[in-house]
C-alpha cells in the first residue's frame, strides 16, 4: 500500500510499493507533480494551466505495472514550479531572490540562464513567471522542506538496496515533447541519459535500450537529454551505484493535446516494467 511522507506544509512524497525496496531497482518520478500550493500561485503572473508545460504529465501513472511487479517507486506530488528536484540546490538565478544572492554562491548553469533552474523563472513566449522576486525565506523553505528530503530518501533507499544486493540501480523517469526527426534518422521515442557514461555501466543502459527497441521504439542515448542533478548525485558506478534517466515521448501515452492519458498508457507502463525486470534479472553481472 502507498504511504505518505509529510514534508511540513509542502505536498507529500508518495512512496509506492514496499519500503525498503525488495528489488535492486528503484524508480523515481520527480516532475509529474500536479499540486500547486496557493502561496505559490499568488506569486505568479501566469494562469495555473500555463504551467502544465513544466510537468512530465502523468508519468506517475507509468509506474503502476512496475509497482504491481514488486518494484518500489518514489513520486513527487508537488509541482516542478515549487522546486525542481533535478537541479543542484545552488542552480539559482541570483536576482530572482529577495534579497539577491551573491553570484559566487550560485551555479549559473545554462539551465539557469534559460529560466529552468531550481526555481523555474521564465516561460517561452510569455516571459517572467513571477510578479516579484522570491523571498529568501521562501526559497530556503522549498529547499529544506522538499529538495533535501527527496534526495535523502533516494540515497537512503539506494544504500539499503546496495547493502542487500551489493549493487543498486536508479531509474529516474521523465517525459519529453515529441522530438523532430533528423536527416535519414527517425525521431527518438525514448532517450536514455547516462551523464555521458558517468552515471552507470554502459551494459545497463544498453540493456534498457535493447528492451525498448525490441518493443518497437526508437532509442537514443544522451541526446538531447543526458540527465541532471539526480544522475550527478546518485550515479556512482565505481561504487556499484548506477543511475539512468529515461525520457519518454509524451505522444506515446497522452492524447493529441498532450494533456490527458491515452489508451496507450498501459503499453508504456509495461515497457517501464520490462526494463526494470530486465535490469533486476541481470543484476549479478552489474556489480
Amino acid at each position: 500500500m502507498p504511504s505518505w511522507l509529510k514534508v511540513k506544509d509542502m505536498a507529500a512524497i508518495l512512496q509506492m510499493g514496499e519500503w525498503p525496496s525488495r528489488k535492486p531497482v528503484l524508480l523515481t518520478v520527480p516532475h509529474a507533480g500536479r499540486f500547486y500550493p496557493e502561496n505559490l500561485l499568488s506569486q505568479l503572473r501566469c494562469k495555473p494551466e500555463q504551467l502544465v508545460i513544466f510537468e512530465d504529465r502523468f508519468v506517475d501513472l507509468l509506474m503502476d505495472d512496475s509497482v504491481d511487479a514488486g518494484f518500489s517507486a518514489l513520486l513527487a506530488t508537488c509541482a516542478r514550479m515549487v522546486v525542481d528536484l533535478n537541479r543542484h540546490p545552488h542552480e539559482i538565478d541570483p536576482v530572482m531572490i529577495d534579497p539577491p544572492l551573491a553570484r559566487e554562491s550560485v551555479l549559473l548553469s545554462s539551465k539557469v540562464r534559460n529560466g529552468l533552474g531550481l526555481f523555474p523563472s521564465h516561460l517561452a513566449g510569455f516571459g517572467s513567471l513571477y510578479l516579484r522576486p522570491i523571498a529568501l525565506h521562501d526559497a530556503e523553505e522549498r529547499i529544506q522542506n522538499y529538495h533535501i528530503p527527496w534526495h535523502n530518501l533516494i540515497e537512503n533507499n539506494l544504500e539499503n538496496i546496495k547493502s542487500r544486493y551489493g549493487v543498486s540501480v536508479l531509474l529516474d523517469v521523465h517525459s519529453m515533447p515529441p522530438l523532430k526527426a533528423e536527416r535519414h534518422k527517425a525521431a527518438a521515442d525514448i532517450v536514455i541519459g547516462t551523464a555521458y557514461g558517468h552515471s552507470t555501466k554502459k551494459e545497463i543502459s544498453l540493456l534498457a535500450g535493447e528492451i525498448a527497441e525490441k518493443s518497437g521504439f526508437q532509442v537514443a542515448f544522451n541526446k538531447p537529454y543526458a540527465g541532471g542533478y539526480t544522475l550527478d548525485r546518485h550515479g556512482k558506478p565505481t561504487s556499484s551505484r548506477h543511475a539512468l534517466q529515461i525520457e519518454i515521448n509524451r505522444a506515446l501515452y497522452l492524447d493529441a493535446d498532450l494533456y490527458h492519458p491515452s489508451d496507450n498508457i498501459k503499453n508504456i507502463s509495461q515497457l517501464i516494467k520490462n526494463i526494470s525486470e530486465a535490469i533486476a534479472d541481470n543484476i549479478d553481472s552489474f556489480r
